[in-house]
């Protein structure tokens, strides 16, 4: 039995174990309710790696964690303190707020630098209902990596074909969009502009009526980050202008019309004036003028730039994309590549689908012909013995 000199000097000692804290030495921070934790923790499935909204909690430091109040210490410890200080050293790292003279609301993750300098924005066109940037950002976030996790997929991406994460910046006002431009696209212009390649940039404000609601932000960052990471990958070149512009139009189109049943955006210059092409949903409208039209559509596609190619083309350069994607999946990685090395678009499509143009624009036609309905936007089932 213990005296009681004995039992204060055993509280005074550090304790090797704490039921309180399951001898982890810390306590989940309960600060963090606008987005759930799970969201804000780094794990296999979220590919979320910092975000300064949550490293802004005084009590956590943004790594979820506090010190349990009854140890002094525990398994976890030291990581969480090393986690903090990695936080901190991320938070004083960037380029952008040294130009900009502040610090800026951002999230990084597994393969984007996003930067929501929003305090909130409408929900839906009626404005009524706001989404905060904090919930925009994690949102965003979710939207391209979704897509990047479908890139991977279909180009069978490595860590090593990557050079960059890509940078994609939503603005509250016209003029930080064009300060942020002038330091890092090296131009000022009043819309959203991309700069491609090796070190990925885009820059968007909202701008009333194009990029001011939740809806009209969502599609534009998906659709350009399927450009920037495929303008990123294997060799640092963007193809639209080097004789693969109808892929690179219809890969853009493919992953927003993925996720969100329709297509908004155009790979045109100011796209945002133009009219849109049956309302974003071409399935029946592609069937419809590939079965009616006998026209050759592959010889002129190829030839032409992307932002040459017109907002029905841009339909059938999405088209043309899915039909690789589920008749030739292993092809579109040696296109990317061929594409990037200049070589000619009739040459590499011959060679890695294995038949001649016109051969490719029948076997496009007979596989829409199956696959698209008349009316509607649901695609049917391919007969069996079809690939998939």
């Amino acid at each position: 039995m213990l005296t009681l000199p004995l039992l204060l000097l055993a509280a005074l000692l550090p304790q090797e174990s704490c039921p309180n804290c399951l001898h982890r030495g810390v306590l989940a921070c309960k600060e963090h309710l606008d987005v759930p934790r799970e969201e804000e923790e780094p794990t296999a499935e979220n590919p979320i790696v910092y975000c300064s909204w949550a490293a802004a909690c005084a009590a956590c430091g943004g790594t979820l964690w506090v010190d349990c109040p009854r140890c002094s210490s525990g398994e976890r410890s030291a990581e969480i303190e090393e986690k903090r200080r990695a936080i901190q050293a991320w938070l004083e790292s960037g380029q952008l707020e040294r130009k900009l003279g502040r610090a800026v609301p951002k999230l990084e993750s597994k393969r984007f630098a996003l930067v929501v300098d929003v305090n909130e924005l409408a929900s839906d066109d009626k404005g009524k209902k706001k989404v905060s940037g904090h919930v925009l950002a994690h949102q965003l976030a979710r939207d391209c990596e979704h897509v990047a996790a479908l890139v991977a997929e279909h180009f069978a991406m490595t860590e090593m074909d990557y050079r960059a994460k890509m940078r994609m910046w939503l603005w509250s006002t016209l003029e930080t969009h064009q300060q942020a431009q002038e330091y890092f696209q090296r131009t000022i212009t009043t819309g959203d502009f991309k700069l491609l390649g090796r070190d990925p940039v885009f820059s968007v404000w909202t701008e009333v009526p194009w990029f001011d609601t939740v809806p009209k932000v969502r599609p534009l960052f998906v659709h350009n980050a399927s450009h920037m990471l495929l303008s990123n990958a294997f060799q640092p070149h963007w193809v639209g202008d080097i004789g693969g512009g109808w892929l690179d139009v219809g890969l853009g189109a493919w992953y927003e019309y993925e996720l969100f049943g329709h297509v908004q955006n155009y790979c045109l210059e100011e796209a945002s004036l133009l009219k849109g092409y049956e309302d974003g949903q071409w399935r029946a409208a592609v069937r419809r003028r590939l079965e009616r039209e006998k026209e050759r559509f592959l010889p002129r596609l190829i030839q032409k730039r992307t932002g040459e190619l017109s907002t029905d083309e841009n339909g059938l350069c999405w088209s043309f994309y899915d039909y690789l994607l589920a008749e030739h999946p292993g092809a579109v990685r040696k296109l990317m590549i061929d594409h990037k090395q200049k070589k000619p678009a009739r040459e590499v499509l011959a060679l890695h689908l294995g038949m001649d143009l016109f051969a490719a624009e029948d076997a496009w036609r007979a596989w829409a012909s199956e696959v698209y309905p008349l009316q509607g936007d649901e695609p049917k089932t391919p007969k069996k013995g079809k690939k998939k």
